[in-house]
This record gives structure tokens, sequence and C-alpha cells, in this order.
């Protein structure tokens, strides 16, 4: 029998579990601590600022008083401007210094965003010394876990065609018996890699990555100098706040100093500035991925997930408990996901968030190793995990690079030949397209003699059948590591404890290869509707 409860989400109808795997918010405030409460129960609280208008009307009630506000405002913005930014580099310059003997080798490729360097690439220089210590106290650290690598193969097997049998496949059936997807307390030793690992800091290496990623094959990089950096600051949550707070506040700055250029040009100067999140609570640990405007509920039954309204430091004390505490997947978990607008890249650099100047590679306006082609990028995308969340499995359209910044994920790649055994949602209006609503761990529940397994629906087990045939490879990306990810190939993750992971998106691939399908595989075999070129 499967332990209850066991959600089992499907594709195109209202699950069957859909309400044991989420909550009301009335009994879902109940679950949340203490100081969470009050927040959730201000979801439908109109907001009781005076409108825009009314301000305008007040002020013109005296000119003087109107210019003096503005000139005030001006000097006073300026002042607060130049003094957060300082405070920042402060900050930065005491994180910098931890965990390592010397660093000041490397301070001139922190700070620059490549534009100024030779053909835009940002060359590391002294090795990092001072790796940095887990950022919470899990049972188990994955990134000092004992791990095989295969031999290094400089150059990419690619025949024609073909990809020469790289990388090795096997079936998603056989990672998940393996290795349980909610066995985060005793792994595999030594869990085996199947990916070429190259050495960032090694020029030739470095190379060598290149002739994979122009093969759009995956890989990793790994001692990623900036990435191990940033990885330094992170660990302590009220640089991290204040990296969320700081993009705030210029914000309602830029807004208040707009005010006389009217609501258009106001949207236009806060456009890519700071960095907007958000924290989900689910009541396991399974996420999926959904757009809530399009979220029919007599339709789909109650949303997956709900938004909560957590600051960074609020889901930090969660995170770091989940670890001591060894959370299992049947308990409440939360989910933060935030996001850096692309246009941000072309701002000054004075209005860049703390993810945009910790990443200068990912986040610069010229190529860079790490992206390609800035002008085609989608931002940055950070997704803080606590132990045991896992996301649903989907395919992006942009080649990924995928950077650890602290703890780990396991990443489960399927090919996109793989579109159909997946259980992709292919229609553009579902809330849920190009994704999966599929729990894979479920596949470890399925009866082996085929006959009908008790508790679940024959809809579930007829899709977690198909899947667990689906050709698929594991990999643990650590802590400094960066994950190649081409287009179109499908991804599942699980946060193994308290993690930070930022990817960009660049561009978009058309080619395949005859092991693992294109762009072809997810558009018109697996029957989605025809996206666009870009």
């Amino acid at each position: 029998m499967i332990p209850s409860p066991a959600p089992l989400p499907v594709r195109h109808r209202r699950p069957a579990d859909i309400s044991d795997a989420v909550l009301s918010p009335s009994s879902l405030n109940n679950a949340l601590p203490p100081d969470a409460r009050s927040d959730f129960g201000q979801w439908s609280v109109a907001s009781t600022f005076p409108r825009e208008k009314k301000r305008k009307n007040e002020l013109k009630k005296n000119k003087m008083f109107y210019w003096a506000v503005i000139v005030l405002a001006f000097f006073g913005a300026g002042a607060c401007l130049v003094s957060s930014t300082f405070r920042h580099l402060q900050i930065g310059m005491n994180h910098r210094s931890l965990g390592s003997k010397d660093l000041s080798a490397q301070e001139g490729a922190v700070e620059n965003d490549g534009s100024n360097l030779p053909n835009a690439e940002l060359e590391p220089s002294a090795p990092f010394e001072g790796i940095p210590g887990s950022p919470s106290k899990p049972k188990v650290d994955y990134n000092t876990h004992q791990y095989t690598y295969p031999n290094l193969v400089m150059k990419p097997p690619v025949s024609g065609t073909s990809a020469g049998g790289y990388p090795k496949l096997t079936t998603l059936g056989n990672l998940m018996e393996k290795w349980d997807q909610d066995n985060l307390d005793d792994p595999p030793s030594p869990i085996v890699e199947v990916l070429q690992h190259f050495d960032y800091r090694d020029p030739k290496q470095r190379e060598a990555a290149l002739l994979y990623r122009e093969a759009e094959l995956p890989f990793k990089v790994t001692n990623v100098p900036e990435v191990l950096r940033a990885s330094v600051k992170w660990q302590d949550d009220a640089y991290v706040q204040q990296g969320f707070d700081e993009g705030e506040e210029i914000k309602k700055k830029i807004s208040m100093l707009a005010q006389m250029f009217g609501k258009r040009k106001r949207r236009k100067k806060r456009k890519g500035v700071g960095i907007q999140g958000h924290v989900q609570v689910s009541r396991t640990n399974f996420f999926v991925y959904f757009v809530a405007k399009k979220w029919n509920r007599s339709k789909y039954g109650p949303e997956p997930t709900q938004d909560i309204f957590w600051n960074y430091t609020q889901w930090a004390k969660a995170a770091r408990d989940a670890d001591t505490v060894g959370l299992s997947a049947n308990e409440t978990h939360y989910y933060l996901q935030a996001g850096v607008p692309f246009e941000q890249r072309f701002r000054p650099q004075e209005l860049f968030s703390f993810v945009s100047r910790d990443l200068p590679t990912f986040s610069g306006r010229n190529p860079t190793f790490f992206c390609n082609e800035p002008k085609k990028s989608k931002g940055i995308q950070c997704r803080f995990g606590m132990r045991g969340v896992t996301a649903a499995t989907h395919y992006d359209a942009g080649r990924n690079m995928i950077a650890m910044v602290m703890g780990a994920k396991r990443y489960v790649l399927a090919p996109p030949k793989a579109c159909k055994q997946l259980g992709i949602i292919p229609k553009m209006s579902h809330p849920g397209f190009r994704h999966s609503f599929l729990n894979f761990g479920r596949i470890n529940y399925l009866s082996k003699n085929g006959s009908p397994t008790p508790g679940m629906d024959s809809e579930d087990e007829q899709n977690l059948r198909e899947a667990a045939t689906s050709p698929a490879l594991e990999t643990v990306v650590k802590r400094g590591e960066v994950l190649y990810l081409p287009s179109h190939w499908f991804h599942y993750i699980t946060s193994l404890q308290m993690s930070a992971q930022c990817n960009t998106r660049s561009g978009r691939d058309f080619s395949k290869y005859d092991e693992f399908g294109g762009f072809e595989d997810v558009d018109e075999k697996c029957d989605m509707k025809k996206t666009s070129r870009h």
C-alpha cells in the first residue's frame, strides 16, 4: 500500500489527490508559524494608501511647497542612494574576506561585468582558496559526499547527427529505484556521475567545455570563482535580506522622483530594477508550476500551492530548521522563487540587484561563457529550496546555465525525445503548459507484476508506468558548480538540503541528435502548439 498522504497529480484533469496536497487558506494559516499568520490573513485586504491623483492635487495647492519637496527629494534620494551603495560595498568587502586567505587578485573580476575584458570573457585568476562551509547543518552534506566521475574527454564524441553515446542514459524507473526521491538521509555512496566535469579555472578545460556547449550537450563546470564568492556572501541571511530590500527601496525612490513625468514614464524608469521574489507553500515537498491567472478552480480544483507573505529571513530560518530536524516529504514545505528582469543588464550598475552584482558574467551586457547571447536572455531566475522541495519536470526553450550558489540539488534530466513519456502538458491555454504534474517519486509504489496498484488512480498509474520507461540521467549540482542544459532538455529537481540556485537562459537551439531529439520532438511530435522561435 502507498503511504498516506501520497499525492499523485495527473496532466489534463483535476488531480484526484489535489485536495490532499493543498491546504485551504484557513487551514493553511493554522499550519504556518505564528509570525506568518497575521500576514497570511491579509491576502484580500485592499490597499489603504491615497491615490496618486489625490496626492498630486494636494501638492498643487501650494506651488512653493511642491517645488521644495521635489528639490529635497532629489537631494535626499541621491544621498540615500550613495549611502546605500556605500553600505552594500562595505558589507560586500567584509563578506569577500570570509573563508579566504587572499582574494585581492580576484577583486577586478568580481566587480567587472565582462564588458572591459578581451573577448568579453571574465578570466578567472587565482584559485578560490576559501571554500565555504555548508549554510546549514543537514544530516548529509552533499557538497562533501562521495562521488565518482567519468574520465575527462576534451572533445565531444559527435559524429554527424550522432552524439556518440554521450551522455550515457538509463531509464527514469531505474534512477528512482536506486535512489528514492524522498530518501535524503541515506543516498547511494558513492553517487555515480555521468556528465563531463570541467574545472573552470583551467583554460584548457574551459575551452573543452565551450566545445560541448557548441555541440549542445549537457556538462558541468566546477570551481567557478564568482559562484564560490557569492556562496560566502549568501550564507549571511542579513546580506541576502538586504539585497531583496534595497531593490524595493530604489523603486520607491524612482517612483517619488518620477511623479512629475506621469505614470508611463515612471513605469519605464522602474523597469529592470531590483529583484522580485515570493514564497510558495505546499502541504508536501512536491511543487508544480502553473500560471495563477489561468487556473480555473471549477475545472482543476484548488491551486496546488499558495503564496505567503514571507521575507527571505523567515524562509531561511524554516530551511535551516528543515535541515536540522530532517523534514519528511509529507510535511509542509516552503519554496522561495525570485527573478531579475532581463532589462537589468542594460541599466547602470548602480541599479543592479545583489544577484547581478554577485554573478557578473550572468548579468553583463556582452557575451560571456555563461550568457553567450545577452540580447536573448530572459534575465536571471533564482530558486531557494529547502530540504526535499521537488519541482515537477519541464523544459526551457533557451540554452540554460544553472549555477549552484548554496547547498546542492539533484537534477534528473531527460532528452527532448522523451516528451510523450513524461506527461508534459501540450496546450498553451493550460496553466501548466510545457510542464508535467507527475510526481516521479510515486514510481516506486507501482505494483511490480503489472496488476493495478492499490490506492492509485488508473490514469495516474498508466502515466507513471510510461514515465518509468523514459530515457534519463541524474547529476548532483553542488556549490560552486554550473550545469549547462541545452534547449528543450527536461529537468526534474530535488533540493537535497538548503540551497540557492540561479540560472540564465540565452538564445535557443533547433538542432537535434538521433539519440536525443530536439525542437521537433517537443513542438510537433509531442503535439505542442507552435511556439515562437526566439
